[in-house]
């Protein structure tokens, strides 16, 4: 059920956007596509909550406008392959169902055979879509232990039905991704991601993984406030320092060391795994991968290297 106002609305402006980067931090070059403004599930630490106003759902169905804007950004990209998402300002597939929202674009990208298109969600299900997944669209899902799911993830899938749909997709004919993002540290988190990089060993299909993001928690003064306020012990677990876009990240060293550990332990489960980090600095990657990246044309060009591995002449 559905506790927000869903308001429909027209297209305006750039509805295709650059993911908003943090300056002097690496940034993958995702483009997004803002058909959902708003999200009916209730993370605790949701970034959206500092700088979204309104608790109502903007939807907008105005294809043609929006397949332009897409039109127009793969005629001017003429060096790299282009990743496109509907998971910045909502979660991809939550409203899905329902309103039949991505149905459209799966078709476009099918159709053009010049780019992918990501569905990032903690939202487990995908059978209405099953039928009209192509190889172009990748379906992914953010993973959290069971306890942080249970405790700071309100309203979306557990763990084991985002797995098993991330199979279905595999089994579909599609890539998946994977993103670890945020990482939460509270005490015995350490062997709780140990035990969830196991079963996604166990269930999934590896070589059918594009891309893994490593995303340590990080939010805005005003999430700090709120998590003091409502005293979510989890999320102030750790020390913090605000970083030079005004966000709080844990300390350097303690992200490196465990950036380094889940690193790890993912690539003993297959070497070949691609692992990328969301929002860290060259030292980081550095430190944890020995990869040299001193800008973000570094790791798309690691992107598209990936991708032309897994799809050969297809894209």
């Amino acid at each position: 059920m559905i506790s927000q106002k869903v308001t429909f609305v027209e297209a305006r402006g750039n509805i295709v956007r650059d993911c908003p980067g943090t300056k002097n931090h690496i940034c993958c070059g995702y483009k997004t596509i803002d058909l959902v403004e708003g999200c009916i599930l209730s993370c605790s630490y949701c970034i959206l909550k500092s700088y979204i106003n309104s608790p109502d759902i903007k939807i907008t169905r105005d294809y043609d406008y929006i397949f332009s804007q897409l039109n127009v950004a793969m005629e001017k990209e003429k060096n790299h392959i282009m990743r496109f998402g509907t998971g910045e300002l909502s979660d991809s597939l939550a409203l899905d169902q329902r309103f039949d929202l991505n149905r459209p674009l799966i078709q476009f990208f099918g159709e053009k055979k010049k780019a992918l298109f990501e569905l990032k969600s903690k939202w487990a299900y995908i059978e209405h879509i099953r039928d009209f997944l192509n190889p172009y669209i990748i379906i992914s899902f953010s993973l959290a232990p069971q306890s942080i799911i249970n405790k700071e993830e309100k309203k979306t899938s557990p763990l084991y039905k985002r797995l098993k749909a991330a199979r279905r997709a595999q089994d579909a004919g599609c890539f998946v991704g994977l993103h670890f993002d945020p990482i939460i540290i509270y005490p015995g988190f350490e062997k709780d991601y140990e035990y969830l990089i196991h079963d996604v060993g166990r269930i999934l299909d590896l070589e059918r993984v594009i891309w893994v993001s490593l995303g340590l928690l990080r939010f805005p003064p005003r999430l700090f406030e709120e998590f003091l306020e409502k005293r979510r012990k989890n999320l102030l677990f750790g020390e913090f320092i605000r970083g030079e876009d005004g966000k709080y990240r844990y300390i350097k060293s303690e992200r490196i060391k465990i950036y380094t550990m889940l690193y790890n332990q993912l690539k003993s489960k297959l070497d070949s795994l691609f692992v990328y980090f969301c929002m860290e600095r060259s030292d980081v990657w550095k430190a944890v991968t020995g990869i040299n990246l001193d800008n973000n044309e570094g790791l798309i060009k690691l992107f598209d290297k990936r991708i032309h591995d897994l799809y050969g002449g297809a894209l």
